[in-house]
């Protein structure tokens, strides 16, 4: 037992060595404070209630609540926050490649870009549900297009509304029924 009523003063590259083959090491090299854990792994425990914080002298980089959120943080501003039922971010969220193995749930668009799923380097394409319509925006140069072997506009109840078939015809339908169809002729009037 080693007991101290001062500090411990060692110089650059002394190192205290724990553990029976020196596993954990902390020292200090002349440039950068190291903690060093060579065989298994390096916990930090809470016992109390509170928080394990990681600071740059008053600002918030990462904490980690006792029974509750870890938060990490870019200039003492909050970005990531675990939550009960998953992941909250504030700000952007940049990625290469985004999988969503779930859904996207976003609210009523409230405005140029809340409640939107914004696509193309200015936000050409927008895709929205107001509170009463739903929305598929294209407001740059180019059209919007669509494109499949078949293309179906239906209704609710999954009823025809329009069909069209690559490289064939294409129907329009009055409640569910065909009024009229494309061929190569030229148009179908169904029963007239």
């Amino acid at each position: 037992e080693i007991t101290s009523t001062s500090h411990l003063d060692m110089p650059d590259d002394a190192k205290i060595k724990l553990g029976t083959g020196d596993d954990l090491q902390i020292y200090h090299n002349g440039s950068d404070s190291e903690i060093k854990e060579s065989t298994g792994n390096l916990n930090i425990i809470c016992n109390s209630s509170q928080a394990i914080n990681l600071k740059h002298g008053s600002e918030n980089m990462l904490r980690a609540i006792t029974d509750g959120a870890v938060e990490l943080y870019y200039d003492n501003s909050k970005k990531i926050e675990t939550t009960t039922d998953g992941v909250t971010v504030t700000g952007e969220v940049v990625s290469g490649t985004l999988h969503c193995s779930g859904k996207l749930d976003m609210p009523d668009s409230s405005g140029a870009t809340v409640g939107r799923v914004l696509l193309g380097d200015s936000d050409d394409l927008s895709i929205y549900h107001d509170g009463s319509n739903s929305y598929i925006d294209e407001t740059g140069t180019g059209g919007l297009l669509i494109r499949s072997g078949d293309i179906y506009l239906r209704n609710p109840s999954n009823v025809d509304m329009i069909h069209a078939q690559s490289g064939g015809y294409v129907k329009l339908y009055h409640d569910g029924s065909e009024k009229l169809a494309t061929n190569s002729d030229g148009i179908d009037f169904g029963d007239n």
